[in-house]
């Protein structure tokens, strides 16, 4: 009898009679009943369950068949029950096992200092929950604090399990991503709207509140925390109300090391988070505490001497951090392998395409990338707009249709996607199937925008750096957690006493994390340290005469309407024009914005032979008008110069967007639209 697709199924997953998984697979109607795929094998369904402590189906062409019972006598010979007891820890130090075995309902304070094997202990941690304690991985949740920290957790994951697809079914994210998922999985018509503190404030409501989600924190078997000591204020009263709200049996793993706490300030050195400290409140509560302190990054003398005893003189807040943070500045200075020059004379095309070049601000950062932009190499920092990756955008533009096939989309991908892509067909479509699959063959679209136009979107479907090849130039905040065989830093000058934006015990640790990326070699430069205007994130600074510089890049500057939209555009032809510009070159250095009457005064974005590619964000208009202000200035600059592209990226609007009455078709319908990812720093002319 033939196959037959047949729609989803949840299926309870159970083992001796235990239920250890629950997963939504395809359904197949076969001549011996219904059968599901799990694992890379077929398992018969049987009141909406399988039964994987059994043998499972053999598929020949004609279909699957049940295994007889001589199958089923030798299988038990050929694999007898596997001892849970026991594993193998031969790449993991004594203290680490200590994590890795401890019972899942454990409640552990992991210190962990850097290059301890933090983040492999705590896959390790999961897979064993997964593995041997037979828990869900849905059951198990992971917070990390950065996006970049999410993309590497799940790549070691499912490289670490049998099944490498369960990774996918751990809740891996950081706080504000989690805090969307709990608010929509309680609310089908949640919208969280404003900053990010306020959306958290409102998911922190409803998990006091609200009786459901009460019940479904129950249903967490472990909850891992990653990089405790930066979680404060209202993050830190999310996660404390987290692990208040799952039972008592429930594990919980949190891993801290207070030498690298450096977001009490931000990058941009002005605004101070305050409030409750999460280590401080863990504190008065029964953890079990671990250390971690065998050093796996490196075995360079130099860089060992640093991550030991530079660390212990970073804890020693006994001594007053000004005296303190100019000895460990001269520690690492003399502990590296080579010292640097001005930051704008690094050469990046002499660079190994992985090395790290880390610097305190976000300023200096796309100073220094300016100086190279002829070069390619990758950003990594705060403020810049998620890249969802491109392959969205450039199947789907033009496609008007609400669901889309299986092979309507290898047709479209064939057609589009060019063979030396990141990601094949296939993984594109596990993808399209695990977000907004209606069955095995079949997605849908509008599930699809409603999750990648959120302000966070899957990782799976974005890209952790900015941008696609080369070396990484990024804040070393940004930078934390990572690591490279090769790392540049530039040191900030050291605070001084009275400074009312730095504090001197962070900028201690600041230094210290930047130090300890390295695995090989580090080379010890200094930067200007010179700090510019803030507007809302927006570095700017006045020079001589009426000259000014200003950012242009940040998460707002552009936008649908910008880009396909009848403001900008005044008919679908010249924006699909525009979009195609984009497409065929998606790397320039030649962009500039000039304000435009027709489109409202706004910033028209333009090639350097005047070609209309979009329009900046009315965010950018604005803002201009405020730093004239700021600088008795009137009228504010019109010309804005030096704009580059550094790739292709996909905005996605949510079909309930008001944004979509503003597009031309087709984008109205489909939702996709291609945007370049912008980096500038522009040197203009205040007109007054």
């Amino acid at each position: 009898m033939e196959t037959v697709f047949a729609g989803s199924i949840e299926v309870a997953v159970l083992r001796n009679g235990r239920e250890v998984d629950r997963v939504t697979r395809p359904l197949r109607r076969t001549s011996i009943g219904p059968v599901v795929r799990y694992k890379r094998q077929l398992w018969r369904v049987q009141n909406n369950s399988i039964n994987v402590s059994g043998i499972p189906l053999t598929e020949n062409e004609d279909g699957p068949t049940a295994p007889d019972s001589t199958d089923v006598d030798a299988a038990a010979t050929r694999n007898p029950p596997k001892d849970n007891s026991t594993r193998d820890v031969a790449s993991v130090d004594d203290e680490q096992t200590l994590v890795v075995e401890a019972s899942c309902d454990d409640r552990l304070l992991v210190d962990a200092g850097p290059g301890t094997g933090k983040t492999h202990t705590a896959c390790l941690k999961v897979a064993a929950l997964i593995t041997r304690d037979d828990i869900p991985p849905s059951r198990i949740w992971m917070i990390s604090f950065t996006r970049t920290a999410v993309h590497e957790i799940r790549a070691r994951l499912a490289a670490l399990l049998p099944a490498p697809s369960d990774a996918s079914s751990v809740r891996i994210a950081t706080l504000d991503s989690l805090a969307w998922t709990i608010h929509s999985g309680f609310s089908k018509d949640a919208v969280l709207t404003g900053s990010y503190d306020d959306n958290i404030k409102v998911t922190l409501a409803k998990i006091r509140e609200n009786s459901e989600m009460q019940e479904e924190f129950e249903k967490i078997r472990h909850v891992v925390i990653d990089e405790a000591q930066d979680i404060v204020g209202v993050r830190a009263e999310l996660v404390l109300a987290i692990i208040d709200a799952v039972s008592s049996d429930c594990g919980v793993t949190v891993f801290a090391d207070q030498a690298q706490a450096i977001y009490g300030f931000t990058e941009d050195e002005r605004v101070l988070q305050s409030g409750v400290r999460l280590l401080e409140e863990l504190e008065d509560r029964e953890f079990k505490s671990i250390s971690l302190t065998e050093i796996h990054r490196t075995d360079s003398p130099g860089l060992l001497r640093i991550f030991r005893d530079v660390r212990r003189k970073v804890l020693e807040t006994d001594v007053p951090a000004l005296a303190r943070g100019a000895q460990i500045r001269s520690e690492i200075e003399q502990l590296a392998d080579a010292s640097l020059g001005h930051p704008t004379k690094l050469d990046f095309a002499a660079l190994h395409a992985n090395a790290l070049v880390l610097m305190r601000q976000r300023s200096e950062v796309l100073i220094t990338s300016s100086f190279n932009q002829n070069t390619s190499h990758r950003l990594r920092m705060s403020g810049l707009p998620v890249r969802v990756m491109p392959w969205p955008a450039v199947l789907f533009w033009d496609y008007c249709e609400r669901r889309i096939s299986m092979d309507r989309f290898e047709a479209l991908w064939n057609d589009r996607i060019p063979a030396t892509s990141d990601i094949s067909s296939a993984s594109a479509w596990q993808l399209l199937f695990e977000t907004a699959g209606e069955s095995a063959t079949v997605a849908d679209l509008h599930r699809l925008r409603s999750i990648l136009g959120r302000s966070n979107p899957p990782a799976a479907f974005t890209s952790p750096d900015y941008g696609d090849t080369g070396p990484i130039v990024g804040t070393i905040h940004a930078s934390k957690g990572r690591e490279a065989e090769e790392v540049f830093l530039y040191l900030p000058p050291l605070p001084e006493e009275g400074d009312e934006y730095t504090d001197a015990d962070e900028e201690v640790r600041v230094m210290f994390v930047g130090a300890t990326r390295a695995r090989s070699k580090l080379s010890v430069g200094a930067s200007s340290g010179r700090r510019f205007g803030n507007i809302e994130g927006r570095f700017w600074k006045k020079l001589r005469g009426n000259a000014l510089q200003v950012e242009i890049g940040r998460i707002y500057d552009l936008d649908a309407g910008g880009l396909v939209g009848r403001s900008t555009f005044r008919t679908a032809q010249a924006a699909r024009a525009a979009q195609q510009v984009l497409l065929k070159q998606p790397i320039r250095t030649d962009l500039h914005a000039k304000q435009q009457r027709e489109i409202g005064w706004d910033f028209a974005l333009e090639t350097a032979d005047d070609v209309r590619i979009g329009a900046l964000s009315k965010k950018v208009t604005a803002d201009m008008r405020q730093i004239a202000g700021e600088c008795e200035s009137w009228p504010p600059p019109n010309y804005l110069p030096h704009i580059r592209s550094i790739g292709l990226r996909s905005i996605v609007v949510r079909p309930d967007d008001s944004m979509l009455d503003q597009l031309h078709e087709p984008w109205r319908t489909s939702g996709f639209v291609f945007a370049p990812m912008l980096v500038g720093i522009c040197m203009t002319k205040l007109q007054g």
